[in-house]
């Protein structure tokens, strides 16, 4: 029922972006929504002033942009992610949490106050109620784990980002559909207990290199090998997750794994069926 349900190549010969789209049906929505997930830039230039990024987000009218982490990146510079970021803020809602590479700036202060000047509003363990099309969808969003810790390399999690996610959770009424944001995908056990209806993640790159024999990538950052979460949509319980594959190509090679703007596509029950859309 959740599946991919559009993937369409983007100026193929330069630039091999694919949108990709899911629907989710629930019961606490009136109206259809539309959702942007934009992840993983590391501050790539698609095309002069971001065009082709930019024109491929358009073409799907988003209602809310959102952005979960590393639009920007220590060892790249800024340009790519403000362009972007400046022509977004214009033109939707949009809502961003940090990447593990932009806490590796150890200017996310800095960061967090350019981008809210661009109209990219962070989240950073709250949950924002808004009204979308006459209905209250609850939109929380998380630090990437790495703004607890000092080292690159560490895979404690801590508690103070467990208690973001917290208080997030307890936001949440149970009549009103959620939206959780965060960067990293590995975290089910904690998004499962949640609450949130959905949980919008990156991070992984698609598992960078896709074959044959390993169709989920072969190595993710914090899952190894093999990862289990490195694109696509993933049922936690009563939480579904989709995980971008991102947008990156200034940095690793990928392979049989173009980058990927998502588009998720919420309906209200009896009026679409999921995995399903306009296209």
């Amino acid at each position: 029922m959740n599946e991919k349900i559009l993937s369409r190549s983007i100026h193929p010969r330069r630039y091999p972006l694919t949108v990709t789209a899911y629907t989710r049906i629930s019961p606490k929505l009136t109206a259809p929504i539309t959702l942007a997930l934009v992840t993983d830039l590391h501050s790539t230039l698609y095309g002069p002033d971001q065009e082709i990024l930019l024109k491929a987000v358009h073409r799907q009218s988003p209602d809310l942009v959102l952005l979960s982490g590393d639009i920007a990146d220590h060892r790249v510079p800024l340009n790519g992610a403000l362009i972007l970021l400046r022509k977004l803020g214009a033109s939707y809602p949009c809502f961003y949490v940090s990447g593990n590479h932009e806490e590796w700036t150890r200017q996310m202060p800095k960061l967090r106050s350019r981008f809210a000047r661009l109209g990219v509003q962070p989240l950073r363990g709250n949950t924002a109620t808004l009204r979308l099309k006459g209905q209250t969808i609850q939109l929380g969003g998380v630090d990437d784990p790495h703004a607890f810790v000092r080292s690159h390399h560490s895979s404690r999690l801590s508690e103070k980002w467990i208690g973001q996610l917290q208080r997030c959770s307890r936001s949440l009424s149970p009549d009103s559909y959620s939206i959780l944001l965060s960067h990293r995908p590995e975290l089910t056990r904690y998004y499962a207990e949640s609450g949130f209806d959905l949980v919008l993640c990156g991070h992984a790159h698609g598992g960078q290199i896709r074959l044959p024999f390993c169709p989920g990538g072969l190595l993710a950052p914090h899952q190894g090998f093999f990862p289990k979460y490195a694109g696509g949509m993933y049922e936690l319980g009563g939480t579904s997750m989709v995980v971008s594959r991102g947008l990156c190509i200034n940095r690793l090679p990928r392979f049989g794994n173009p980058p990927e703007l998502v588009i998720v596509r919420l309906e209200p029950l009896g009026k679409g069926r999921e995995g399903e859309g306009d296209g």
